[in-house]
């Protein structure tokens, strides 16, 4: 039988092991990690939890879980979202432990939601799980596609200051609030974004756009790196040994370099990103101007796949992660309008 149990502060190294040591090889096995603590930057949107999996002594795995204020419909809801599965390698392909823990997920949900199912996005790489999951396989949740999914990795080197942004001040944070709500609201799970949580951000990393002393545009500039690190654990051969000429490459002509083996990619989020529709054809120039002011070679957007900004920043040389956003049930269909599927990566 497979017991599973909140985590606690007490699990600190091994919830960390298991980020570090399970990661999604492609052609670069790529790990999302948590230095240097696994409970750092904890509860910054919304209330998030880690659940363990254990048999017979054994750390079968563990799986992250979250309830966060986002938009659904065009309304401020509390919906659950669950994040990264990790498995052990020698309990891989047992569906018993992943049935045992889509059966965990509501009776260890430490806090209320105000809709019963709840989303998760997944990448377009990892192929096995979509199928599983949209499979209809008994005793698992039904998996809704609601959505395709784009982030955007950046090169900050084709910034460029326009001064079309200036650093957000107190006085002005009600009417953020408000921009963001009206912008932000016509996306599924797009993040209700309160007072306390940019605050606890930093208000220094919120920027504003303004035409005529009007509020166009919001955004925030938010680097995770001091608290969750997408790290490159290993490349496939020959790849690895690439690395180093190829980053020679991408200095030269200003796109995204590669992290070394073993070490985390410098990035920084946009995150928050709202405008106003008049202001979509300054798309490119509004986001040069951002990632000038980054301080990372890399900056990440995530977007809807059908987004005018996805076209609009090709000239810029992104590199794209696509992925499928869900609804995921247990009982019944969830009521979802067809509104674009656009949550914050930032909080993914």
């Amino acid at each position: 039988m497979t017991d599973f149990r909140l985590a606690t502060e007490a699990d600190d190294a091994l919830v960390r092991s298991m980020l570090r040591e399970n990661g999604m090889p492609t052609w670069v096995e790529m790990t999302i990690e948590r230095e240097p603590s696994a409970f750092a930057g904890k509860n910054a949107f919304g209330r998030d939890w880690t659940v363990i999996a254990e048999e017979k002594s054994q750390v079968v795995g563990m799986y992250t879980a979250s309830v966060v204020p986002v938009h659904v419909n065009g309304r401020p809801e509390r919906l659950g979202y669950l994040g990264g599965l990790r498995v052990n390698p020698e309990h891989r392909g047992r569906i018993r432990h992943v049935r045992a823990g889509y059966a965990s997920i509501r009776s260890l949900a430490p806090v209320a939601r105000t809709l019963p199912w709840w989303f998760t996005v997944v990448a377009a790489e990892n192929a096995a799980a979509r199928r599983l999951l949209e499979a209809g396989v008994p005793g698992l949740p039904a998996y809704h596609p609601l959505g395709e999914y784009v982030t955007l990795g950046l090169p900050t080197a084709r910034g460029a200051r326009h001064e079309l942004w200036r650093q957000a001040g107190e006085p002005e944070l009600q009417r953020i609030l408000e921009f963001h709500a009206a912008h932000a609201g016509p996306f599924q799970f797009a993040p209700v974004l309160q007072a306390d949580v940019v605050r606890g951000i930093g208000l220094e990393r919120f920027f504003v756009h303004e035409q005529a002393g009007a509020l166009r545009g919001v955004a925030a500039l938010w680097d995770q790196c001091a608290f969750k690190q997408i790290v490159a654990r290993r490349y496939r051969r020959p790849i690895g040994a690439l690395v180093p000429a190829y980053n020679a490459y991408a200095k030269l002509f200003r796109r995204i370099p590669l992290p070394r083996e073993g070490h985390a990619l410098e990035q920084t989020f946009i995150a928050f990103l709202a405008l106003d529709g008049e202001v979509m054809p300054q798309g490119r120039a509004l986001l040069q101007d951002l990632l000038s002011r980054c301080t990372t070679p890399v900056a990440s957007l995530g977007l809807h796949a059908a987004h005018p900004l996805v076209a609009a920043l090709e000239g810029l040389k992104p590199m794209r992660y696509p992925a499928r956003v869900y609804a995921v049930s247990f009982e019944g269909r969830p009521a979802v309008s067809g509104r674009p599927a656009q949550p914050e990566a930032a909080l993914l």
